[in-house]
């Protein structure tokens, strides 16, 4: 336990001499994920806010790097952003938990299947609202049946959402049907007409790259970028897509921009995403722009490991729309989620390097003689 939880019991002490509304009255969300956990939380956020009554708002509680996805989510969804690293810090604790006490929310629903209990669970306890539902913890996580305790005693709907390995619309899709008490198959993994941005004109044809992901064991090399690259017709144009550190942290990939048509696409999710919904292809590995384009509806070909199999990468049948094609490689040990019993190749997983990337080559060079996808 962290030192500032240990005076949680005297926080809560204090707060029972603020004042805040006298009626249990809004909806709030919480989510500890980050950005890309906030793009399949966005098809599912529309079922979620069925939760408010009438003349209720429903607000979501989450990270500032996860809210740069909001231009995604319901208009009518107000956020609350807060550092849950910072949580550690005494002041910082107090002043969270007086902010949340003193809304005095009517229920508070954790969207998380992985929670902390120090944290996301400690900031629902403190906020005292009249109901509370959550999912049960993953079995995999130390002392499981103690967290599974601490659980029992923060919420008051303890859903039991199914195996680890889960598709994870798949496991909030039921989810919500528990919390509304209303059985609907699961969403696609498409964004409703009315969650869109407008697309940007783009002044020529336009191929996205997504080389970069946060698991640089997850990366192809830059060579195989390059190849697809030089594919493109120089009367196209094609956008390497990442955070400017990205380039800084992975210089050999700059390697890619020496070609007129090629160019860096650095301006953060809003501005990608009205470019992903006027490009002809997205390309990339399994990250969070790669995921932003499947929801747009953007035609999109993802390069992914075989750790996420069953779990996410390549999703649920149920769920999977018709724009998006996964290449991976099968293996005895797919799903592992990230927990790899290989040595590297190449600096990159087994089942990475393993990848047939002749075959995505094949694709688009036919996709390219096509003009269309």
């Amino acid at each position: 336990m962290r030192i500032a939880a240990l005076l949680d019991p005297v926080l809560r002490l204090l707060l029972r001499y603020k004042k805040r509304r006298r009626r249990a009255e809004g909806v709030l969300l919480v989510s500890s994920r980050g950005p890309a956990e906030m793009v399949f939380l966005s098809a599912v956020l529309p079922r979620f806010m069925r939760l408010a009554k009438l003349d209720e708002s429903v607000t979501l509680l989450c990270r500032a790097d996860a809210a740069g996805m909001a231009f995604l989510f319901p208009r009518t969804l107000k956020l609350r952003r807060i550092d849950f690293r910072r949580l550690d810090e005494l002041e910082y604790r107090w002043s969270a938990f007086t902010d949340l006490f003193s809304q005095h929310y009517r229920l508070i629903v954790s969207l998380d299947y992985v929670r902390e209990h120090d944290q996301d669970e400690a900031l629902i306890i403190t906020a005292d609202p009249a109901e509370t539902a959550g999912m049960v913890p993953p079995p995999f996580k130390r002392n499981f049946h103690q967290r599974l305790e601490e659980s029992e005693k923060v919420f008051d709907l303890l859903f039991d959402s199914g195996p680890v390995r889960q598709d994870k619309i798949v496991r909030w899709s039921r989810f919500a049907d528990e919390v509304l008490d209303d059985r609907q198959p699961p969403v696609l993994a498409l964004l409703e007409d009315s969650q869109l941005p407008n697309a940007e004109a783009l002044a020529a044809p336009t191929i996205v790259l997504l080389p970069f992901s946060g698991v640089k064991q997850r990366m192809l090399p830059a060579e195989v970028w390059r190849q697809l690259a030089d594919l493109v017709p120089p009367n196209w144009q094609v956008l390497v897509a990442g955070h400017k550190n990205d380039f800084d942290k992975h210089p050999d990939y700059m390697s890619l921009l020496t070609q007129p048509n090629v160019r860096m696409e650095t301006s953060g999710f809003e501005r990608l995403a009205s470019i992903l919904l006027g490009s002809k292809l997205v390309i990339g590995v399994d990250t969070a722009g790669l995921h932003l384009a499947v929801l747009l509806g953007a035609p999109t070909l993802c390069m992914a490991s075989a750790a996420y199999v069953g779990a996410g990468v390549p999703y649920d049948e149920r769920v999977v729309p018709g724009n998006v094609q996964f290449v991976y490689i099968p293996m005895e040990c797919q799903g592992c989620l990230g927990r790899c019993k290989f040595p590297l190749e190449d600096g990159m997983y087994k089942c990475v390097n393993e990848i047939d990337t002749d075959q995505v080559l094949a694709f688009v060079r036919d996709s390219v003689a096509r003009g269309v996808f």
